[in-house]
């Protein structure tokens, strides 16, 4: 595993200022790795986006630094030949079998030099790669991806922002913080299930409880097959699992709350009491899926917990677990999607 101690990103004026955010972001946030940013002369510089930006230190301090990571973003300076004078520093962190993580323009600065020629790299396009450096020799290692890896340098075109922060994490290990994992499953749906967003409308017929938290377990295998009874009856296609819907569930034992039990259905129609048929609207939430048996339902419920609060979410007091697939005999084999409202 490459150790990754101290990531230093170098800011000149114009950077895209996007390009190395998630990166530094996800670093600082969730992990210990110290992050410094350096300007050529250490001076403030004005990003592509226009923020004024002072940089913790300089290109001579850069030099003589311990740097297991270089960020390099792109911009147009980088791509029109500007920036040169940090050429020792890659010449130097490579020939320590150190990284350097390029992005966009940064690049052009690399192949304009020979960085390139002769490891699998990526840019933003083939050809263009080529304008901007005709002393490029290494159009037999450029690959069409949005982010590549080699030992030593990892390069990444300029919309390639998540999957550019992805190679960075994979290549030192990173994504085994499970904190950093989560939190990043959201830019990169890596975290199979795992989702933040609106869900689409759909009709649903259900009853609803009030009721605490024992009430609630008498409810478990009893309720849902008055549902079905009842939905068939109304001569309602069911078009999916069941669902419980919380309203104000806080957890506690007491507490009482509104429980919505039911399933969706291809229509809406008039039923009786008290029995209800509508169209929920849009709800944005964070989900995960739950695998395996109800009574671990909790440790998922505490890893969105853990995540919102790191995405500062707050939460709207509605929640939905959606069982998309639930066998009594092998619970186990259960499948149930949480879906946690948010504001």
């Amino acid at each position: 595993m490459k150790t990754l101690s101290n990531c230093y990103v170098f800011l000149f004026d114009g950077y895209s200022d996007w390009e190395p955010a998630l990166s530094m972001y996800g670093m600082s946030c969730f992990t210990d790795v110290n992050i410094i940013t350096f300007s050529l002369d250490g001076k403030p510089v004005t990003s592509g986006g226009k923020l004024l930006v002072q940089p913790q230190a300089s290109l001579e301090q850069a030099l003589t630094a311990n740097i297991d990571l270089l960020i390099l973003p792109g911009g147009a300076p980088m791509e029109q030949g500007a920036n040169t004078e940090v050429l020792p520093l890659v010449q130097q962190l490579l020939e320590k079998q150190k990284t350097i993580a390029a992005i966009c323009g940064a690049t052009a600065l690399l192949a304009q030099h020979g960085f390139l020629d002769n490891i699998p790299h990526t840019s933003n396009h083939a050809e263009v790669l080529k304008q901007l450096a005709p002393a490029y020799k290494g159009a037999d290692y450029y690959e069409n991806s949005p982010a590549v890896t080699s030992p030593h340098i990892i390069t990444a075109s300029g919309t390639a922002m998540v999957a550019f922060a992805k190679a960075i994490f994979t290549h030192f290990d990173l994504l085994q913080n499970d904190k950093l994992k989560f939190w990043f499953s959201f830019f990169d749906g890596s975290n199979a299930g795992t989702e933040m967003g609106a869900t689409q409308p759909f009709h649903f017929f259900y009853r609803r409880y009030k009721t605490n938290y024992a009430g609630m377990l008498e409810l478990v295998r009893t309720a849902i097959k008055v549902v079905y009874q009842q939905a068939v009856e109304a001569d309602l296609e069911i078009c999916g699992g069941p669902q419980w819907h919380y309203h104000g569930f806080d957890g506690q034992p007491d507490t009482v709350f509104t429980l919505d039990i039911g399933l969706p259905v291809t229509e809406v129609k008039t039923v009786a009491a008290p029995w209800q048929c509508e169209t929920l609207p849009p709800f944005k939430c964070v989900s995960m899926q739950h695998h395996g048996t109800w009574d671990l339902l909790a440790n998922t419920y505490g890893k969105l917990f853990t995540g919102m609060e790191m995405l500062g979410l707050q939460m709207n007091g509605y929640t939905r677990e959606q069982y998309l697939q639930y066998n009594f005999e092998h619970p186990e084999q259960n499948i149930t999607n949480v879906q946690i409202g948010v504001i």
